[in-house]
């Protein structure tokens, strides 16, 4: 039975509100139940709540839909689809380019003023790394390159010598990359279109220098790019849309697994709902603590939400926030394992300059979808795995950007500075200083081959140590967890996002998200919901 009930204070309510993820005000008790709210406080049961709509979550809705469990989906982001607002182009950003931000946080180039709105993307600033995340209903799903690569049969055993490789081989990666609808462009059209004039120039250069290319999956619809470069359909991948969110085109989360699990009849989204804490009850049930915001961040309902069943996934980031922090503040059991193998999935930005300068460069045009890789992953002394990458900004500035995604050698750990009240990240130049010896010698090998400068205009004299695109772990599977995603010490309390992964996976990791997802609710979905 749901009850509802509207008062003006509450001893349960908070004074100040957070922003999940990037670690900003809290009320400065550290009791919450001495904190006073002076919003309407609505008190709601539910049976089954997930907070996030990324991945994991899409995955959780979806199966419990199907199942017929009513579910509830709690997204501190907007939910775009309903809005009426549009995505913006990286040239000309609007509402969606930052969550609550004045200036743009892209990886370069942050010369626009903005209007404080809640956009899709966000980025978590700690002392050594900068970590991008996606907000709104999709998740990073709706911020992402579309990049959907299995990662390597071996390093995957590696990494979970405890999971059946060849069942997620033979059945969750395939299932994954289905219902994600990942598709594969076709050489004719790469080999036509001047918008890929810079993935061209980055395969021949690669060749050239002596390493393997591979044609990369995405999500996005390939058959509809070829609509827009004929301009037969309005354009998105070729009108420079990304980061910001697509209009068309992107089969982002939204237009897959949420879409199913809607169509259900059993899903509810609330959007611009705000995770505080959660804390436990004796019952071994969950009571939620939610700020509802406007979309300039500014709270304008406090909900209270009692949960039966909870599944945590807020992305890496948000989902080790919320148990350290909840751990602190309303003493919610957590394991000694949270926080514990974060990882930046060896993500190392660099580039350079020049190439191809005096023949026309990678294009002023160019798609936003990023189509192509380097394989070097089985070299024993520089192993890495590049994507090549587009930098869609109008500019013909012969320039070549590379996402490098390296081993993991040394991991990171989270903790909750309660005194501070945010996050602390344990990471430095060390955990780094081997994927920065892997970019030198990628770059010093391409411009030996090809004649390009040593430098990049982006980054450090060439190298981004400090861009982070995929957080994973903090919260790892078989570790602070069970083999399924039960939090350890829980039995109703599930994890099912990229923090199970222990700090990389050696790829672009969303389909490996989702086929762990996947895993981990069939046997859920089996053992508790029976």
């Amino acid at each position: 039975m749901n009850r509802k009930e509207f008062i003006q204070t509450s001893s349960l309510g908070i004074a100040a509100f957070f922003f999940l993820g990037s670690g900003n005000l809290f009320g400065k008790a550290q009791n919450p139940l001495e904190i006073k709210s002076n919003k309407p406080t609505e008190m709601i049961d539910k049976e089954v709540v997930i907070i996030g709509s990324g991945y994991g979550g899409s995955v959780a809705a979806l199966r419990l839909c199907e199942k017929g469990i009513p579910v509830t989906l709690l997204e501190m982001g907007l939910n775009w689809e309903k809005s009426g607002e549009k995505f913006s182009p990286m040239i000309n950003p609007g509402h969606s380019a930052a969550w609550l931000k004045t200036k743009t946080i892209a990886p370069f180039f942050n010369l626009f003023n903005l209007d404080k709105f809640t956009g899709t993307l966000d980025r978590l600033d700690f002392e050594h790394i900068k970590v991008w995340v996606g907000r709104g209903v999709g998740g990073g799903s709706l911020v992402n390159g579309g990049m959907a690569v299995t990662p390597k049969k071996e390093y995957f055993k590696e990494i979970f010598p405890n999971l059946d490789t060849e069942k997620f081989y033979s059945h969750y990666f395939p299932l994954a990359n289905k219902e994600l609808k990942t598709n594969v462009a076709s050489e004719e059209f790469l080999k036509d279109c001047h918008f890929y004039k810079f993935n061209r120039v980055g395969e021949e250069e690669a060749h050239k220098a002596g390493f393997k290319t591979v044609r990369v999956p995405n999500v996005y619809d390939f058959n509809y790019m070829e609509k827009e470069y004929k301009e037969e359909v309005p354009r998105s991948a070729l009108a420079g849309e990304v980061i910001y969110g697509n209009n068309h085109g992107k089969n982002s989360l939204d237009k897959t697994y949420l879409k199913k699990a809607t169509a259900t009849g059993k899903l509810e989204i609330l959007d611009l709902h705000q995770v505080n804490h959660i804390s436990q009850n004796p019952d071994k049930s969950y009571t939620i603590d939610i700020s509802v915001i406007n979309t300039k961040g500014e709270e304008i309902q406090h909900k209270i939400i009692n949960a039966k069943k909870l599944i945590l996934s807020a992305g890496t980031m948000g989902s080790i926030e919320l148990l350290l922090k909840s751990s602190a503040k309303t003493q919610l059991p957590i394991d000694e394992n949270v926080g514990k193998e974060w990882g930046n999935n060896g993500n190392f930005m660099t580039g350079r300059n020049w190439v191809k300068a005096f023949s026309g460069g990678t294009g002023f045009k160019q798609s936003t979808i990023p189509v192509g890789g380097i394989d070097h992953w089985e070299d024993k002394e520089h192993p890495f795995f590049v994507e090549i990458a587009p930098l869609p900004m109008g500019l013909n500035v012969a320039t070549a950007l590379y996402l490098m995604v390296n081993k993991l050698k040394k991991f990171g750990e989270v903790k909750y500075d309660l005194k501070a009240q945010k996050l602390d990240l344990n990471w430095d130049q060390s955990h780094t200083a081997h994927m920065k010896d892997n970019a030198k010698h990628f770059l010093r090998t391409m411009n030996n081959a090809n004649g390009g400068t040593r430098s990049h205009i982006l980054f450090h004299n060439g190298f981004g140590a400090d861009v982070c695109y995929h957080p994973l772990g903090g919260i790892v599977l078989g570790k602070a967890t069970d083999q399924f995603g039960r939090l350890n010490g829980h039995q109703n309390l599930y994890v099912i996002d990229g923090s199970l992964i222990p700090g990389t996976i050696g790829v672009n990791p969303f389909v490996t998200i989702t086929a762990i997802a996947e895993y981990c609710m069939e046997e859920i979905i089996k053992k508790d919901f029976v």
